[in-house]
């Protein structure tokens, strides 16, 4: 897509058109485009095609007076210092993952009754924190899209929980193909499966449900976790921002974790109360990546 292709695919009544012209700019916007890009922002109701524009506003720099050339440009000096912070953060994560894999092995042999113990409680947290972190740096990877069947994505997710492998049942159509990145898609998904199993935990054997449905909406792709748990005691929006939690001990990440990794696919996540009890959750990400600039 040329510059002048992309400034008219602005404001085309095409959906696919105006992604297109956003994401050709988050790549490759420069000053002069600023004007236009606001422009097209204000008028912009497609919350995908938002966000690429606003990423393009962000790398749509003002028009300033020409850097002197023995000063760094400002885009690589940006580049240095997100490849200082991940080799930092893969450090700290590293040496972290080491003491809390001694400290898991040494714990229960010096405290007595350990199982039982408050320190179990905490070594189980601290490693919990430490999962959650990791995770995070994942999901805020650049995503690789393939072509993949949502159906079995959807199943090999819930076979890592067997504990509730009766309650889980699969609505969507299968096979169903989409291009999602594997990874990405399988971690949102994981830690919404988690909260639904944790949520009907209490329920008699054979009451709890927990549905896995999948789905297109005109360009959207959809992936919806509901359970008949007790569902959200409170404003469940505010449930996906970093440390905030309905259970007690948790770290408050996996919403997190699910709406960071979604949003890396140019998607997002929909927690709410289902209708008829219990909690629905919503994976929701536009489902066109032909073609694209990225």
């Amino acid at each position: 897509m040329l510059r002048e292709e992309a400034l008219a695919a602005l404001t085309s009544l095409d959906a696919d058109e105006r992604l297109k012209a956003a994401r050709f700019f988050a790549m490759s916007a420069v000053g002069s485009d600023r004007r236009k890009l606001r422009a097209a922002l204000k008028k912009e109701t497609v919350p995908w095609i938002k966000r690429a524009l606003e990423r393009s506003l962000s790398r749509a720099a003002p028009v300033v007076e020409a850097i002197p050339p023995s000063d760094p440009p400002t885009k690589i000096l940006a580049e240095l210092r997100a490849e200082a912070i991940d080799e930092v953060a893969s450090t700290i994560i590293h040496e972290l993952a080491t003491l809390v894999a001694r400290l898991r092995i040494r714990a229960p042999i010096e405290v007595k009754d350990y199982p039982a113990s408050d320190t179990k409680t905490l070594v189980d947290s601290l490693a919990g924190l430490l999962a959650g972190i990791r995770n995070i740096k994942t999901a805020v990877g650049k995503p690789e899209y393939f072509e993949t069947d949502i159906a079995a994505e959807c199943r090999e997710a819930c076979a890592i929980f067997e504990e509730a492998a009766e309650a889980i049942r699969f609505a969507g159509q299968s096979p169903f193909l989409a291009e999602i990145d594997p990874g990405l898609f399988k971690l949102a998904l994981t830690n919404l499966v988690r909260n639904a199993v944790e949520a009907t935990s209490a329920a008699n054997e054979g009451d709890a449900v927990i549905t896995l449905n999948w789905g297109r909406a005109g360009h959207e792709l959809w992936v919806a976790v509901i359970d008949n748990g007790p569902g959200f005691d409170h404003d469940p929006s505010s449930l996906v921002d970093l440390g905030q939690s309905t259970k007690e001990a948790h770290i408050g990440f996996g919403l997190a974790t699910a709406k960071q990794a979604m949003q890396a696919m140019e998607g997002d996540i929909y927690p709410s109360n289902a209708s008829g009890g219990g909690a629905r959750v919503e994976l929701r990400w536009f489902g066109a990546h032909e073609n694209t600039v990225r």
